[in-house]
Order: C-alpha cells, then structure tokens, then sequence
C-alpha cells in the first residue's frame, strides 16, 4: 500500500505524551497511525478512566451513562449494522471488543446469545457484573477457545483499535457459519468532518485508533479477508461535530468525571442539530458496513 505523511496530532481526549503521524493510502484513502505499536503494546494506550472499560461507581454518573448508552443503542439498532440483530431474529455472536458489555446487554434482551471478547480482564469483569459472557483476549489470543458457527460477529467501534484488521477479519469469517455476517461501525475516515477539523477530529482519537478507514478501503479489505458481499452506509454521529470543535476552539477536551459525561448528555440533546448539518454536508462521521460470509467457506481464519 503506497502512502504519505497526511497529517499529525496528539491525544486531545486523555493528553498521552507525544505526537503521531496519519499515513494515508494514495488510493483508497485509508490512514494508518504511526508509530506502529505491537498488540502486546496497545493496553499502554488505554488510562484506567478509558469510557468503554467500566460504569462509575458513583451512583448518580452511573445512571447517567447507563440513560446515555441506552439512547445510543436504541439510535444504533434503527439502522444498519445493527438493525440486522431486530431483522435476523436471536442467534448468537461475538462482540469483539466488547468493553463494560453495553452492546451484549442490549442485544442479550433481544435474545441474542453474546460472548463478549475483550482484551482488559477490568472491562471483561464488569461486563460479567452486568450478566454479559465476556473472554478475556483478541480474536488471535483467543480463537482457539470459540466453537465456530456463529451467526454474527460484530466489530462497534473496535475494529480500529485492532493493530491488523485484516487478520482479525480473517479470523472473524472463519467463525461465521456458512452466510453469517460481520456487522461492523467506524469513524468514517472519508467524512466531511475529517477534512475538515483535521488532527482536531474528534474521532481521530490518535493514538488508540491505530487504523481510519474510508468506504473503499473498508469494502476492499472485507473482500480481500473473503467476505462474499459486502453492504454500506454512513450515519452522523451525537458527539463527532460538538466535541471537534470543542478540540478546535479549546484543544482538548474539557470534561473529566462528571464534566466528561455532561459533554456526551450535551451532544445526545444536540442530535438534530447535527444530523441536519451532516444530511447537508456530505458523508457522516460514521460508516457503517455488513460483510457476509460465503455459503461454504475456510474456518480457519488464517
């Protein structure tokens, strides 16, 4: 993949030391952050505090993160990838990257069966605190111990974090039973928003976002890891635009503890504002995308 230096930028949402480059393919515009880090080394990127690792302990912020995940899964599930989990009717799936277990405890009442794959033992225990079956691992560490055949497998904003995609999409696959689906959702790379805040996109979130992915470098790399057919769509986020230009204006952003969930009630609210502007600008900040796995395909996810 030939690339070049497209732009460099910092950790504005928990201020790591250190700046990071974007490498952006020449042709299909995806961008890969560099310097490239082993998987052994991603957990080094993540603070205790990280959002997706765990509830607060404080009673009255954990209502308020439970209300706002809550209004964003009931968003999440009226379109794609995830409407496919009302429509395909329960089966079972793999939630990689699955965190505190938000998204197996919303698609556990649908009666899907989950096993939640999750790296930090901290966020794959409080997703067992909240009734949610979670593995501590990746899809290479841990595919070994999952029994292929599942009905879906579901990257939610985690297949940027992976420090190969294609393997990890590779592997996903193999676990699929013949015409299973990945259902997947990233920042849109290729996004008005992107050009146009920059290093100052809030969605960058360099460096835990290792790679920024576009409409054709997604489909292209789903087909290069052997998904038959491949279906997409972009969406505009409640967080993308406040929190880009809460980066442009402050650099940083500005909310710890409470402060920082005030932020997220505050872009819920503002929803319409920014879905209007997103149906008038371009690509939404969100892409979304199903692969669907052969009838009769390799398991072996190598």
């Amino acid at each position: 993949m030939a690339t070049r230096a497209s732009l460099r930028g910092r950790d504005r949402l928990h201020g790591s030391d250190g700046s990071f480059d974007v490498h952006v393919c020449t042709r299909c515009r995806t961008g890969v952050t560099t310097p490239v880090v082993s998987a052994d080394g991603l957990a080094a990127l993540y603070p205790g505090e990280y959002d997706a690792y765990a509830l607060p302990s404080n009673p009255a912020l954990r209502m308020l993160a439970s209300g706002l995940f809550r209004a964003r899964y009931r968003r999440a599930l009226r379109r794609l990838p995830l409407r496919l989990l009302r429509e395909l009717g329960p089966g079972s799936l793999v939630d990689v990257g699955s965190g505190r277990g938000d998204l197996g405890v919303v698609a556990g009442r649908l009666g899907w069966a989950v096993t939640g794959l999750e790296p930090s033992a901290t966020a794959a225990e409080a997703a067992r605190r909240r009734g949610v079956h979670s593995v501590v691992g990746t899809l290479e560490t841990a595919l070994p111990a999952l029994e292929p055949g599942y009905d879906a497998v579901v990257f939610q904003h985690s297949l940027e974090h992976v420090v190969d995609p294609a393997a990890d999409l590779r592997r996903a696959l193999g676990l699929l039973r013949p015409d299973g689906c990945i259902l997947i959702t990233v920042p849109n790379f290729g996004s008005w928003q992107a050009r146009r805040f920059g290093s100052a996109w809030f969605h960058l979130d360099l460096p835990r976002h290792r790679t920024h992915f576009t409409v054709p470098g997604l489909v292209a790399l789903l087909g290069r890891a052997g998904s038959e057919r491949v279906v997409t769509e972009t969406s505009t986020s409640a967080d993308g635009l406040p929190m880009s230009l809460e980066y442009r204006v402050l650099g940083k952003s500005a909310g710890r503890g409470i402060g920082r969930y005030a932020e997220m009630g505050t872009a819920v609210l503002a929803t319409p504002v920014t879905a209007a502007v997103g149906r008038v600008a371009g690509e939404g900040d969100l892409l979304h995308a199903v692969g669907f796995a052969p009838a009769v395909h390799d398991r072996s996810g190598s």
